[in-house]
């Protein structure tokens, strides 16, 4: 495990696009299924580019897992990226961008704003390399990194599927973000900085 380098960073996108591809939240939000991987690997490379560039990214060897994990006061995308991000969102979508992008606002509005911690925003296995703990792995890696900054964790988990895993790994619920009709909301999730002995 290591820190990705910006020449990690097609890697680290096509293990992204591979792990959300049938993602619940990212499926509805791209519904496209034949563009969806050109799109998805277009709005994961704001996020990845800018994690490389704030040392904010991690991998596991052949990009088998990757995770992008923000520090206290640092965005999810460079400035200029979130500028822009809502142009990209309506020449993608169309009338279905207003969907998504009230959805983004509202992951953003919660989020803990008083209280410092590490946001992981993205963390994606590739399908072959399922089901050996890489990605609990890797998650335990980044959550050590926040145990020693004294800061807590959190997460919004997309797919409910992966509730128990992060429970395992000592997150708790913290609240829910509704997505669309027909749909369940999203979970978000808060681990507290491990203490010292």
């Amino acid at each position: 495990m290591r820190l990705a380098a910006l020449e990690d960073l097609p890697g680290v996108v096509g293990t992204l696009v591979e792990a959300f591809d049938k993602d619940p939240v990212w499926a509805w939000a791209f519904p496209d299924p034949q563009l969806r991987a050109a799109q998805h690997a277009t709005v994961f490379r704001m996020t990845v580019a800018h994690a490389i560039a704030n040392k904010a990214a991690w991998l596991t060897a052949g990009c088998g897992a990757v995770v992008t994990a923000f520090g206290p006061g640092v965005n999810e995308m460079s400035d200029s990226d979130a500028e822009q991000f809502p142009t990209v969102l309506r020449g993608f979508l169309g009338d279905h961008a207003d969907a998504v992008n009230g959805l983004f606002e509202r992951f953003e509005h919660a989020r803990p704003v008083d209280t410092p911690h590490l946001y992981i925003s993205m963390l994606g296995v590739q399908d072959e390399a399922r089901g050996n703990g890489i990605g609990m792995s890797l998650l335990a890696r980044v959550v050590a990194q926040a145990d020693a900054q004294g800061v807590g964790t959190y997460l919004e988990s997309s797919n409910g599927a992966n509730d128990r895993r992060y429970e395992a790994a000592g997150f708790r619920m913290h609240g829910s973000v509704p997505v669309a009709p027909g749909l369940p909301a999203v979970n978000t999730m808060w681990r507290d900085p491990a203490r010292g002995k």
